[in-house]
Parts: structure tokens; sequence; C-alpha cells
């Protein structure tokens, strides 16, 4: 969650950027004294074994949900992970692949059709 501040003037905007840059710095450097973190967990499923359920190489699976391969190979080794709609598409195919597999069949149909 975003905490806004209320200013005035750019003298004073200037002013809390500064001290943000500051806190970022001395949480960054290991001083945590004086800086609020917020940490959350965000689910995110196994890609690799949801993709292996689902019988998919992974240029077929990057294909249905509409990443490059890259993206996808990145996500399973750990080195990136996905966000937003990607993580939630993610999600649902986990708890429900035959329903959001019909609808990305579906709407590979359409797009056909256009």
């Amino acid at each position: 969650m975003t905490k806004r501040v209320p200013v005035e003037t750019q003298e004073e905007a200037d002013a809390h950027l500064v001290e943000s840059l500051e806190q970022a710095l001395k949480w960054f450097e290991g001083d945590d004294s004086d800086v609020v973190v917020h940490r959350f967990t965000v689910a995110v499923p196994d890609i690799a074994k949801l993709r292996r359920k689902l019988k998919l190489t992974q240029d077929a699976f990057a294909g249905k949900i509409g990443v490059p391969v890259a993206t996808l190979r990145n996500w399973e080794q750990g080195r990136r992970y996905p966000t937003g709609p990607a993580r939630v598409l993610l999600n649902a195919l986990e708890r429900e692949p035959k329903a959001v597999m019909a609808a990305i069949a579906a709407s590979e149909t359409v797009e056909a059709a256009e």
C-alpha cells in the first residue's frame, strides 16, 4: 500500500523524496532502525510441474499463455517470477486446468477466424 504524504510545495515534495531515498539507502546498507519494510509472499505455482501436468512442451505452453519461451524458461528456472495477469492465469490453470484450457482453446479459435 502506498503511503500518501500531503505536500503543498515542490520543495516539500523534494524533501519527502530525499528522505525516502535516504531510508532506502540505509535499508540497503543493513540499517533498518529508521525504515519500515513491507514484505509479502505471492503464491506462484510450480510452473514446470504445471506444464508437464498439461503435457505441453515449453514452446507449446508459452504459446498457449501468450509469453515468449525465454520468459517461461526464466520462470521455470526461478530467475524471474510471473506478475499481474500472467500470475493470475497460472494460478487459475493450476486450480481449474480443464476450464482454463477450454477458454484458451476458444480464444484461439476466435483469433483464427478473424
